[in-house]
């Protein structure tokens, strides 16, 4: 072998072995950059921030594997938006409307609760449009209703029957037969 033949080799082996201790480096760099940013986007522990990174920068590809299989497996973000699923469920729930005595699911314009069959509304005292027990005032007319009849005690929504027909027209409801 000749002399140019040598050095040309020992040239390229030698640029060779820079680009790869380049490309070592950058990944061993790369690797703990990654480790850093994923345990930040999963904890604000400082101490596991630290620990993870290091491990992953001491022992390059052994330690990236360790801190895979020990990271936790959701994101803060996760965390943050099922907190948000949960809390948006749970006002959900808090502004059902329930009946007063047993608690079942009712609707708005509905007189008398399904289940347990109390009364839900009366007929306000000013305007005869129908009014909830919780209400502190009529919604329609702006009337007081601290003097409302009590849940127990209310026997008939309606008083008069010009009450019951304002109401009926209300919610919509028309029996086929009005008794006296």
């Amino acid at each position: 072998m000749s002399a140019d033949l040598i050095n040309t080799m020992a040239t390229f082996i030698g640029i060779f072995v820079a680009l790869l201790g380049a490309f070592l480096f950058a990944f061993w760099i790369a690797m703990g950059i990654w480790t850093f940013n994923d345990i930040r986007s999963r904890t604000r522990d400082w101490l596991a921030i630290g620990l993870a990174s290091l491990l992953v920068l001491i022992f390059p590809v052994v330690g990236l594997i360790l801190y895979a299989m020990i990271r936790p497996k959701e994101t803060l973000a996760d965390v943050y938006d099922r907190a948000l699923e949960e809390e948006s469920l749970l006002r959900e729930l808090e502004e059902t409307l329930t009946c007063h005595n047993c608690g079942a699911p009712a609707q708005d314009d509905w007189n008398y609760c399904h289940n347990c069959r109390t009364q839900l509304r009366y007929a306000c005292s000013t305007c005869g449009k129908p009014a909830r027990y919780e209400w502190d005032i009529c919604v329609h007319c702006g009337t007081d209703q601290s003097g409302s009849p009590s849940p127990a005690k209310a026997q008939s929504p309606f008083t008069e029957r010009s009450d019951l027909q304002t109401a009926e027209e209300e919610v919509g409801y028309r029996p086929a037969q009005i008794s006296e």
